[in-house]
């Protein structure tokens, strides 16, 4: 097991081009971190820089306290799962998973495929070991391609968007095992993925990226629970958080946003809101949040009926306000001036009892948990919980 250190990492491609920006960060041993972000956010650059597939613009990284920005691939005690498995179609399993011990090691061939024969038993495919590649389903190459990573013993596992090509049933299967796989071998662990379901049932930390940079480094929990800017809060979770544009006002007992929706806030958020650096504001509520009723209340917010999805164990119903039309534009803000704000529609929505709401109900009445409510500055994007961290270097937490 090793650590991981990113110091000031930077990569420019053609002298313009940012795909990583002064990237920050420490990965202790034994950790399993997951980069994400949207397409083009620099998740595969970092991961590929560590691998030594990419060169470093400026910055350094380290594995286990040794620089290594000038160190061959080969040298750097990495194993590397990629999207596309990579194996060697003429070669069966049990020759795909030796070739890099045979490679870049001295062993004998009894120590490799002794080595071998341990790590496909751990893998559940010793069975397929005399296969080729072409007779195996997907999921079986992705234990291949997984096992010939194991088999290396490295210090450090690189995991490129590796269930990207399986099936929905079997990408959560496999989520399981490489879990458990980790776990047990106690090596730390890069994954990359876009899939912010992966990251967050997965990860020790999650730290999320945005236009090369670092936006928030945390536990699946906290960076759900409390999202450092909107940006966060509306990449994790499924289904996305609800905005609405709001302004605050107060009042003797603390204050109001108004707006969209019109709800009564506490003195201590209200205490937050007031060092905001504009009086236009982003108010956040996840789904799960909304309650939804056929009857009216002193503090409520009234809506129509859009669709409703049947879940299974609950139905998801999308609304619209009632005087804001059907579907909202929102600015996702962002905390940089290169990651600009992009706006788009966004659909509002609630989680519901089975067929406690019907689609003919028309009019609904919502209720947000007051307690679990966001409130975001629309200059900065940043939560008004964070706002004394605006100037302040993202720092990794524990």
């Amino acid at each position: 097991m090793s650590s991981i250190d990113f110091t000031s990492v930077r990569k420019v491609y053609d002298g313009e081009i940012v795909a990583v920006d002064g990237f920050d960060l420490t990965i202790e041993s034994g950790e399993f971190l997951t980069l994400v972000g949207p397409s083009g956010s620099g998740k595969s650059t970092l991961l590929r820089m560590v691998a030594g597939l990419e060169d470093i613009t400026d910055g350094t990284i380290s594995i286990g306290g040794e620089t290594v920005n000038k160190l061959p691939p080969r040298h750097r005690d990495i194993a590397m799962v990629f999207q596309s498995y990579a194996l060697y179609p003429h070669l069966s399993v049990r020759e795909n998973m030796a070739f890099g011990l045979k490679r870049s090691t001295n062993l004998s061939d009894e120590e490799i495929y002794e080595r071998v024969d341990d790590v496909a038993e751990l893998m559940g495919i010793p069975e397929l070991l005399d296969d080729r590649p072409k007779q195996l389903s997907g999921g079986q190459q992705q234990r291949v391609a997984t096992g010939r990573a194991i088999v290396r013993e490295p210090a450090v596992f690189l995991f490129d968007e590796p269930l990207s090509n399986l099936d929905a049933k079997l990408r959560k299967h496999m989520r399981t095992e490489l879990q458990r796989m980790q776990q047990e071998l106690e090596t730390t662990a890069i994954y990359v993925t876009h899939d912010q379901e992966e990251a967050m049932t997965m990860s020790d930390r999650i730290a999320i990226l945005n236009h090369g940079e670092l936006q928030q480094v945390g536990t699946p929990r906290d960076v759900y629970n409390h999202p450092r800017n909107l940006f966060v809060a509306q990449f994790i979770g499924s289904p996305s958080m609800n905005v609405f544009d709001v302004t605050y006002e107060p009042t003797d007992d603390g204050g109001r946003l108004v707006g969209d929706v019109d709800l009564e806030i506490d003195a201590e958020r209200a205490a937050q809101i007031e060092d905001a650096t504009t009086d236009e504001l982003k108010l956040g509520v996840r789904p799960e949040d909304v309650s939804v009723s056929r009857t009216s209340s002193e503090e409520h917010v009234a809506a129509y009926v859009d669709i409703i999805e049947p879940l299974g164990g609950h139905d998801l119903l999308y609304f619209e306000l009632e005087d804001t039309g059907s579907l909202v534009s929102t600015e996702a803000a962002t905390l940089s001036d290169d990651a600009a704000p992009e706006t788009e529609v966004q659909e509002r929505k609630a989680f519901i009892e089975p067929e406690s709401i019907s689609e003919d109900a028309h009019e609904v009445f919502l209720h947000f948990d007051l307690e679990q409510i966001h409130v975001f500055d629309a200059d900065t994007g940043l939560n008004v919980a964070h706002l004394d961290e605006l100037e302040r270097e993202i720092a990794p937490s524990a």
